[in-house]
């Protein structure tokens, strides 16, 4: 039951942050206080578990949902970064926004190839919600479990949450969607 009334408040906040910047993604770009947030949990990105898409220098780490439709959105939006190679993308799954979620992100960890499992459920996110689910071994229950603490220290869990060092050498927490025409501005700010 907390569970689903956690995925359910994630989900309301979702739907809030979701279709454009929030103020906490402006607030960290301004330096104020989610600066050292964001360098808390770059310094700590290391306990994640993620899937990499991608090669290029320039690193975001994306935490996301399996049923998430504004991470979805992220997902069909950053095609052109991975295949000109402008940004290497570090899909971070969590599985806290429906009954389903926590099976289909252990499903792609579990999985012998996770880029192709996050292929799957991304290619086949409107026709049907992705992947099956598995269950997740217990490796794979404490990665996830890993994934949402981290996640939970932005105070929302919200999803996608973005997170990057810009060319600058700061760091950059953005919660929610960015709206399409900040996209390419957020790429050029990627260390």
């Amino acid at each position: 039951m907390r569970q689903m009334f956690r995925g359910l408040t994630v989900a309301l906040v979702i739907l809030m942050v979701g279709t454009g910047w929030s103020t906490r993604a402006a607030a960290a770009s301004d330096g104020d206080n989610m600066q050292p947030l964001a360098e808390s949990m770059l310094t700590d990105i290391d306990q994640a578990t993620w899937i990499t898409e991608g090669k290029s220098p320039h690193i975001i780490y994306i935490f996301f949902d399996p049923n998430c439709p504004f991470c979805h959105k992220l997902y069909e939006s950053t095609r052109a970064w991975v295949k000109q190679g402008k940004a290497q993308l570090r899909w971070i799954p969590v599985g806290m926004l429906t009954p389903t979620s926590h099976g289909k992100a252990a499903a792609m960890l579990v999985a012998k190839d996770p880029l192709k499992a996050f292929y799957q459920n991304e290619e086949s996110y409107r026709q049907g919600g992705g992947i099956d689910e598995d269950f997740a071994t217990p490796v794979v229950e404490k990665q996830l479990k890993a994934n949402e603490a981290l996640l939970a220290r932005t105070g929302t869990g919200a999803v996608p949450t973005l997170l990057l060092r810009t060319h600058k050498g700061a760091p950059l927490l953005v919660q929610g969607l960015p709206p399409k025409n900040k996209l390419g501005l957020l790429l050029e700010q990627v260390k």
